[in-house]
C-alpha cells in the first residue's frame, strides 16, 4: 500500500486532475443545484498548470536529454502559432484567438506532464484511473435515477455533452481493468482466486455502462483498446487474452440486442453520400449541407466533415486553410473543426503542420510498443500494456470526436511516450 503516500508531487495526480477533474465537478455541481460559471472552468483547468510549474521545478532534471518527438512536438506548437499568426487573414470571427487560448492548458500542460513521469508515476496514473472510475459509477447510477423523464438519451450530470465527458473515463476505466484481469489470473494465489473473477465482473459492468451512454466514439475507441491490450500482454496464456477480447465483445452485443435505441448504433454504418467540390464556401457545395439542416444523423455529418478536411487539403497542400480556419470553409461555420485531429491537421497546416502530426503519432506509437517487445519485461509489462492502449483510445475517440487545440488526453500520451525514450525506452534494468 505504499503508492497510497506516494507524493503529491508525482505529474499522475495533475494528469488525472486534467483529464476527470471537470466531469467530477461539473457532477457536484449538478447534485448540489449549483450554477456552472466559465471561470469554474477556467479555475479547473489553471490548477494542472501551476501544478506542473512547481513538479517542473523538482524534476527539471528530466528535460536534460530531449529527443525527436520533443522536436516535434515544438515544431508542431510552433507551426500552430505561425499559421494562426500570418496565415490566411484577420481572425474577424474570433475563432483563432479563442483556441489560441487553449494551447497552454489542453496541449503544452498535458504534454509537459507526461513527459516528467516514470514508470511508478504510470503505475500510479493507472491506479488512479481504476479508483476514480469505480467511484464514478454509482454517480452514474443516482443520476439516472433522479432524473425526471425517462428519455432513451438521457444528459448526464444535467449536461448533454455529458455522455462524451463521462466516456472519457469509463474507456480508460475499461482498459485498467482489463489489465488486472490479465494480471492477477497470472499472478493469483489458491488463496485469492476471487479476485480474477471480482475484476471480470467489474469489466462487464463498464462495458454495459460503456454501451448505455449511447456514445458510439468511445465504444469504438474502447473496443481498439481492449484489442490493445489483449495483444500487448503476450506473456499471458494467448487462450485467456483472446477470451478477454471475446467476452468484452459478447458484452457489448449483448447489450445492443437488448438496448431499445440499438438503431442509434447501427448508423454508425451509414455510407457518405457523394457531394460535388466547388469553389466556394462551403468547400462542397450547398448541397453537402443537407444533413446539418436535417441535424438527425451525426454520422453522415461527420463524414461531410471529413469530405471538407480532404478537400482543402487537397488546394491547399502545404499550409492549409490556417489554424482554426476549417470552418470558415465548412458547413459547420467559423469557429468548429473536422472532428478529426490528423484531417484537422492536414486541412488547417497543410503537410508542414499535418506531417509533423502524423509524424509524431508513427514514433509516439514505434516508442510506447517497444518496451513491450523488450526481452526483460517482468512486472512492468502491465503497466507498459496499460499506456499503450491508452494512446490507441484517445488516438482512435479524436479521429470522431478531436480537436488538436483540445486533445488532452492525446498530448498527454505523446509526452508519455517522449520520456520512455528519454529513458531508452522506459525498460527497466
Amino acid at each position: 500500500m505504499g503508492w497510497l503516500v506516494f507524493s503529491a508531487m508525482s505529474p499522475a495526480y495533475p494528469s488525472a486532475w486534467l483529464l476527470f477533474g471537470l466531469m467530477f465537478a461539473m457532477a457536484a455541481a449538478h447534485f448540489l443545484s449549483l450554477p456552472w460559471h466559465r471561470l469554474a472552468t477556467v479555475a479547473i483547468y489553471s490548477v494542472p498548470v501551476v501544478w506542473c510549474l512547481i513538479i517542473l521545478r523538482d524534476r527539471i532534471g528530466l528535460l536534460s536529454k530531449l529527443n525527436g518527438i520533443d522536436v516535434g512536438f515544438a515544431a508542431f506548437v510552433l507551426a500552430v502559432l505561425i499559421s494562426a499568426t500570418f496565415l490566411p487573414g484577420p481572425d474577424e470571427n474570433g475563432a483563432v484567438s479563442k483556441y489560441i487560448r487553449f494551447l497552454p492548458f489542453m496541449m503544452i500542460t498535458p504534454y509537459m506532464l507526461g513527459r516528467l513521469m516514470d514508470l511508478p508515476d504510470l503505475d500510479l496514473f493507472a491506479r488512479i484511473t481504476l479508483f476514480a472510475g469505480l467511484a464514478l459509477l454509482p454517480l452514474l447510477v443516482f443520476d439516472r435515477l433522479s432524473a425526471a423523464e425517462r428519455a432513451w438519451r438521457l444528459p448526464i450530470f444535467g449536461l448533454d455533452h455529458g455522455p462524451l465527458l463521462v466516456g472519457g473515463l469509463l474507456a480508460p476505466l475499461l482498459l485498467a481493468l482489463c489489465v488486472r484481469v490479465l494480471d492477477r489470473q497470472q499472478t493469483s494465489t489458491k488463496n485469492h482466486t476471487q479476485w480474477p473473477l471480482i475484476w471480470l465482473g467489474l469489466t462487464g459492468l463498464v462495458t454495459v455502462f460503456l454501451v448505455l451512454l449511447m456514445a458510439r466514439g468511445w465504444v469504438i475507441a474502447s473496443m481498439a483498446g481492449v484489442a490493445v491490450v489483449s495483444l500487448s500482454m503476450y506473456t499471458r496464456p494467448l487462450a485467456l487474452r483472446a477470451g478477454l477480447f471475446a467476452y468484452v465483445v459478447a458484452v457489448v452485443a449483448l447489450t445492443l440486442a437488448v438496448l431499445p435505441a440499438s438503431s442509434f448504433y447501427s448508423l454508425i454504418l451509414t455510407a457518405p453520400a457523394p457531394a460535388p467540390v466547388t469553389e466556394f464556401c462551403p468547400i462542397l457545395g450547398e448541397a453537402s449541407c443537407q444533413p446539418f439542416r436535417d441535424g438527425v444523423n451525426s454520422v453522415a455529418i461527420r463524414w461531410v466533415m471529413y469530405r471538407e478536411a480532404a478537400t482543402m487539403f487537397i488546394d491547399n497542400p502545404v499550409w492549409g486553410v490556417g489554424a482554426a480556419r476549417f470552418g470558415e470553409c465548412s458547413c459547420t461555420g467559423p469557429g468548429w473543426y473536422p472532428h478529426s485531429t490528423i484531417l484537422q491537421g492536414l486541412a488547417e497546416l497543410g503537410m508542414v503542420g499535418g506531417g509533423l502530426l502524423l509524424g509524431l503519432f508513427v514514433f509516439a506509437a514505434v516508442t510506447l510498443v517497444r518496451p513491450l517487445m523488450a526481452a526483460r519485461q517482468g512486472e512492468n509489462e502491465p503497466t507498459h500494456a496499460f499506456v499503450l492502449a491508452l494512446f490507441a483510445v484517445f488516438l482512435a475517440i479524436d479521429q470522431v470526436y478531436g480537436n488538436y487545440f483540445m486533445a488532452a488526453g492525446t498530448w498527454l500520451m505523446l509526452g508519455i511516450a517522449a520520456s520512455l525514450r528519454a529513458h531508452a525506452g522506459g525498460v527497466e534494468p
